[in-house]
């Protein structure tokens, strides 16, 4: 008996073997089938977005002053656009061609709670067409882009997620409410 067992996990590893050789023979590991990152370059411009009027005081909301930053630098043929030290209130930032968004190490960039400032844009969910809020950092076919430094970029998520009621504390609940926000129709879901 002990024989015949042996002789079936011998044909088992073997086929096995045979198997797995005859799947992967003639073909490329994946990795080697992949692109090559290239490394952005930029020129070395710097563009401070206080130059544009943007506010470091978490309160003023600095959009306008963020994205015209971001549009003179790639219309001057890119380079850095720094957000310095502080905590910079913004809607959504539209990356453009061949600029570095560079946060400072000291800085927050916080995107705003405000669900206004994210208009509706079209896109497709799961292959069908949809609409859905704009992306707190946006850009469509762009080259040589990049976000860099040790900052902060704060999405802000507590006031985009949906909360329902069986989550959490009726104090809680009654606090998420008075904090503004949409809610559902039974009244047992928090937008």
């Amino acid at each position: 008996m002990k024989t015949y067992n042996r002789l079936f996990l011998l044909a088992i590893t073997a086929f096995s073997i045979v198997t797995a050789e005859g799947q992967t023979a003639g073909k490329k590991y994946c990795w080697e089938n992949l692109p090559t990152a290239i490394v952005p370059a930029f020129k070395a411009d710097t563009f401070n977005i206080t130059l544009y009027g943007a506010k470091p005081d978490g309160q003023t909301l600095n959009t306008k002053s963020i994205n015209n930053a971001i549009k003179d630098c790639s219309k001057k043929g890119g380079g850095v656009v720094l957000v310095p030290g502080g905590v910079w209130l913004t809607g959504p930032v539209e990356m453009q061609n061949n600029v570095n968004l560079h946060i400072s190490r000291s800085a927050i960039l916080l995107f705003s709670s405000d669900f206004n400032q994210y208009p509706l844009v079209k896109g497709n969910y799961e292959g069908k067409p949809s609409m859905r809020n704009q992306s707190p950092i946006c850009g469509a076919n762009l080259e040589n882009i990049a976000i860099t430094g040790a900052g902060v970029l704060d999405g802000n998520g507590d006031h985009w997620r949906m909360v329902t009621k069986d989550r959490l504390t009726e104090r809680k609940w009654k606090e998420k409410i008075a904090s503004g926000g949409l809610l559902s129709e039974d009244g047992r879901t928090w937008f």
